[in-house]
């Protein structure tokens, strides 16, 4: 299967089309002719039912609406992930729209980070889809959200996500997804250019490479170095991008420099209280192996205080962000030592036991 070919014709397909419905009709036909798939389509998010809707596809007749959490493409949206079903019948809670499906892989489509659908594919053979499937299939479902060019996304998902797997627990493969995910939906609300974005956002925790304290500047340094960058992008184009990834801290010593800047820096706060936390212990045990759990408790209440209490360094810059709220949500807790503890406690037996 040459899925590079696949992926061009879909990104041709796509380009320039805002309806979205059209775009699922191509897609579905290009990826069901060239496969040879039993069938392949899409389901929207309907939600005020909590439910999947039956879109374009191809193939025989299908189920119309799937609830939140049910079957695999319910699962994949609840979950937010990829799902590889080798056989059918092993899935809790499989929901059969045809006793000829052997085996599935449903995927979820995002646009400015929120999940509005899902490309769901079965076949008739048992154990069809390999993870290289699936990761072409996430390429196509990412510029159906973003329209970010094909040789783009593949050079990052390829060259660029795989660096985090060296890196801490709280800076790895779901860390930087998560925050081109958020960085992608930000930037929905301004006149800027998505690719930009994109590339800004994968780009922006590589320089953990080196060191901890000065990785935001490594960052941008490896930006200006990367040949591959020009190949797509001016000289000021990738300026731009290695500038918002050295910004991306800017809460502690500036400002950001750049609407750009300010979209990665307010990505990169994601500020779910129990994911801070547990974070905060993470990277604790992980350059601190000399501390003790007492030790890793007031570490952790010092770092909390000086970044995310009344009065620390971290800014918000984006007022579309949800970080807002979940700021004021985190701040309560470090407010509570009862309640802080009491999470610092389940977090960190957690983490090592």
């Amino acid at each position: 299967m040459n899925w590079d070919d696949v992926i061009k014709r879909a990104f041709a397909l796509i380009n320039g089309e805002d309806d979205l419905i059209a775009c699922y009709a191509n897609v579905s036909s290009l990826i069901h002719e060239s496969a040879g798939y039993w069938w392949t389509g899409f389901y929207r998010v309907d939600s005020d039912r909590k439910q999947l809707v039956l879109g374009p596809f191809q193939g025989p007749v299908a189920c119309t609406r799937i609830p939140y959490g049910r079957g695999v493409c319910g699962t994949s949206w609840k979950e937010e992930r990829v799902i590889i079903v080798p056989d059918v019948e092993e899935f809790p809670g499989h929901i059969a729209c045809s006793s000829l499906s052997r085996s599935e892989v449903v995927l979820p489509v995002r646009v400015r980070g929120e999940i509005i659908g899902v490309l769901d594919i079965d076949s008739k053979n048992l154990d069809e889809f390999s993870e290289e499937d699936a990761a072409a299939l996430e390429r196509i479902c990412v510029m159906l959200g973003c329209r970010v060019r094909p040789e783009i996304i593949e050079y990052v998902e390829h060259s660029i996500i795989p660096r985090y797997d060296a890196f801490d627990k709280g800076h790895q493969r779901d860390h930087v997804k998560a925050v081109i995910s958020q960085a992608m939906r930000l930037a929905s609300f301004y006149d800027v250019d998505p690719e930009l974005v994109y590339v800004a956002a994968a780009f922006h925790d590589t320089g953990l490479c080196e060191d901890r304290k000065t990785h935001h500047m490594v960052s941008g340094r490896i930006i200006r170095e990367d040949a591959k960058l020009r190949e797509w992008f001016s000289e000021e184009q990738v300026e731009i991008i290695a500038q918002a990834a050295e910004d991306h801290r800017a809460s502690s010593d500036h400002e950001p420099r750049s609407q750009y800047s300010r979209i990665v820096a307010e990505a990169d706060r994601q500020i779910i209280p129990e994911t801070v936390i547990r974070r905060t212990i993470q990277y604790g045990l992980s350059h601190y192996p000399e501390l003790d759990k007492e030790g890793n408790w007031q570490r952790t209440v010092e770092h909390l205080h000086e970044k995310y209490a009344e009065g620390g360094y971290l800014k918000l810059w984006v007022p579309e962000s949800p970080n807002a709220a979940r700021m004021a949500a985190l701040r309560d807790i470090i407010k509570d030592e009862v309640a802080l503890r009491t999470l610092f406690d389940a977090f960190y037996d957690e983490e090592t036991r």
